[in-house]
């Protein structure tokens, strides 16, 4: 039976052997996805923190349960086998954790964290992760026993290579890494203090990496004197001041409203081929060439559509349960209520911020499928207006479907894009990979979503109530299929026009038909549209939103806040500006090719004040 310490001594490089393999499995998706070090010093910091975080993660993952089980378990044969099992389940677990990681920030952007761990125990993970192939828990399954297997021989043959002429080295090398570990933190503390962005944003590129700060130190002891930059909104501004003032409504007419929102339509894709029913709305709406959501996820997209707010106020108006004043409204102005989501209304919470306190509020819609449920969604707002009592009384209708978001599409329906996807696996995504059969199994869910909407459209007609309904057909974000060429796929892993550009067409009374507008327009600018036009309020949107109505030409912006759960930017038309949790503004084009550009700061700073607007009570009215 080996001793303590030659157990001890093949574990340092069972840990070293771990890290190397950790920098491997992560290697590939550095290729084409991480962008090239700013200058050189940021090429030196990259280098240096490759050398010493891979082996702190081995040794915290792997190294550390290892130890643990030499030092504790008996020294009896019956625990003869204890290292190697903890070894191996521990290296192995950790492996995988890679691979996943590695995956996940290739399309995504973001490495796992409790960030994302709880976006999928929140229940959030279906809006950010897609779909996968059913076949991939078992293949992960038999993949992870093979590397646990792999991970206990690796861990045998380090306890006879530490018996050999690598014994002496261990000391050495182990002194060397704890250096400069040390130089590393050191290096990036005085970057942060000192705003060296080309240095801080590299800790973003490595996953579970939490480099140390001190700006309170160096300032103590003199070392700096930092100035304070510009302070942006975070998820810790809790304070709400939502409306900063009381609407005032007085309705002379008051038209029906209809919001369809078909979940992941891109703005490219209101075609005839695509949409042919919602197509045939075009020449009887004003339809919006260049509109953003406010984000590029279900959660910010939905909630800049009835509140007119940036993503940022999600988290206080989740706090507060706070409803968007335009539900308040339609409420105090007694319209009909029909709310029909084939997504569950709790998971984004939408039951406690957007629909919050409407009794009778249908959370979870019946059906095992994303298309069984829109198909329900689908007929029930089509019984809801075949009812004669419509007629009596004003309506607010919401109809949300699902199938293109999930690629969802019943077995029976026939497939106009071919080749077709027949199952989605976004494992096999990549760079190099074929786009064409996923782009048509998309498509062919577009197809038949907008086939369920044809109906609902038809119904509205045979209604008679159309001419007295303010029609709004839009979408939560778009999706993308490596547009870009930089390996994003779906959403919530760019600012680009692929992922947040989305159609708007908008149909009612006084509304000019066949029109097409062409300046910028965002979802905060639904919100205001239909109190002003269909509510008959006077107040400034300015009091509870950030947009303006949509025929509003003067004093519009053409830049906008865009969310998602990792980061938050500005979308301009010819740039997209993020704002760095690390410092800095940096630039990139439509495609996401880095612009050697400084930002525009008073964009910058104004979207700033809009994102802290009703973060705090307002010191004055807002003029008339």
């Amino acid at each position: 039976m080996r001793t303590r310490k030659s157990l001890l001594h093949g574990l340092g490089w069972f840990v070293l052997a771990n890290a190397l393999l950790f920098e491997l499995i992560t290697a590939w998706f550095w290729h084409g996805v991480i962008e090239p070090a700013a200058d050189a010093p940021a090429v030196a910091y990259r280098v240096l923190n490759t050398l010493v975080h891979w082996p702190l993660l081995a040794l915290i993952m792997a190294g550390l349960p290892t130890a643990l089980a030499i030092v504790l378990l008996p020294r009896r044969q019956a625990f003869k086998w204890g290292p190697w099992i903890v070894a191996a389940l521990s290296g192995g677990i950790a492996a995988c954790l890679m691979i996943v990681d590695a995956v996940v920030f290739s399309q995504y952007r973001m490495h796992l964290g409790p960030y994302v761990w709880g976006l999928v125990a929140g229940g959030a993970g279906g809006e950010t992760f897609l779909v996968y192939s059913r076949k991939l828990p078992f293949l992960f399954g038999a993949g992870a026993l093979l590397i646990v297997v792999a991970e206990g021989g690796l861990f045998a043959l380090c306890l006879r290579l530490a018996e050999g002429r690598l014994r002496t080295l261990a000391r050495p090398v182990w002194i060397t890494w704890v250096v400069l570990l040390v130089g590393a933190n050191v290096w990036y503390a005085w970057a942060d203090a000192h705003y060296q962005v080309n240095i801080t944003q590299e800790s973003g590129h490595f996953p579970f990496y939490r480099p140390i700060t001190a700006k309170r130190v160096f300032r103590k002891f003199g070392v700096t004197d930092f100035e304070q930059r510009l302070v942006l909104p975070s998820a810790s501004n809790r304070g709400l001041f939502y409306p900063s003032q009381p609407l005032e409504c007085s309705p002379q007419r008051r038209p029906n409203v209809l919001l369809i929102v078909v979940d992941a339509w891109r703005g490219d894709h209101l075609q005839p081929q695509f949409t042919p029913n919602i197509f045939t709305l075009v020449p009887q709406s004003l339809r919006f060439e260049h509109h953003i959501s406010g984000g590029n996820v279900t959660r910010f997209g939905l909630f800049s559509i009835f509140y007119g707010l940036s993503g940022n106020y999600w988290w206080p108006v989740l706090d507060h349960q706070t409803p968007p004043v335009l539900m308040t409204e339609l409420r105090r102005q007694n319209y009909d209520l029909e709310i029909l989501a084939s997504s569950p209304l709790v998971h984004p919470e939408f039951d406690r911020t957007i629909f919050s306190g409407i009794p009778g509020l249908r959370l979870r819609t019946p059906g095992a499928t994303p298309y069984e449920r829109d198909r329900r969604v689908a007929a029930d707002m089509v019984e809801f207006l075949s009812d004669p009592a419509r007629a009596r009384k004003p309506f607010f209708g919401f109809l949300w479907l699902n199938s293109v978001h999930s690629y969802s599409i019943p077995p029976d329906y026939p497939l106009a894009f071919q080749p077709s996807w027949s199952e989605v696996n976004h494992v096999a995504l990549g760079p190099g990979f074929d786009k064409a059969p996923y782009l048509n199994r998309y498509r062919n869910a577009l197809h038949f979503v907008d086939a369920e909407v044809g109906k609902v459209l038809d119904a509205l007609r045979r209604s008679g109530l159309a001419d007295d309904t303010l029609l709004i057909v839009t979408s939560d974000h778009g999706e993308e299929f490596n547009d870009t060429g930089k390996n994003y796929w779906g959403h919530n892993g760019n600012f680009s026009p692929y992922q947040v550009a989305v159609p708007l067409l908008v149909r009612g009374p006084g509304w000019q038909r066949g029109g097409v507008v062409s300046y910028m327009t965002t979802h905060n600018d639904l919100a205001p549209t239909i109190l002003t036009d269909a509510l008959g309020c006077t107040r400034p949107p300015a009091a509870y939103s950030l947009g303006w109505p949509l025929r509003q030409t003067e004093d519009r912006r053409d830049f906008f806040v865009v969310v998602d759960y990792n980061d938050t930017g500005m979308y301009e038309p010819d740039r997209i500006t993020l704002f760095s949790p690390f410092g800095g503004f940096p630039v990139y084009s439509h495609d996401y090719d880095r612009l050697d550009e400084p930002p525009r700061m008073d964009h910058v700073r104004a979207l700033t004040q809009d994102m802290l607007r009703f973060s705090r009570k307002p010191a004055k009215p807002l003029p008339r």
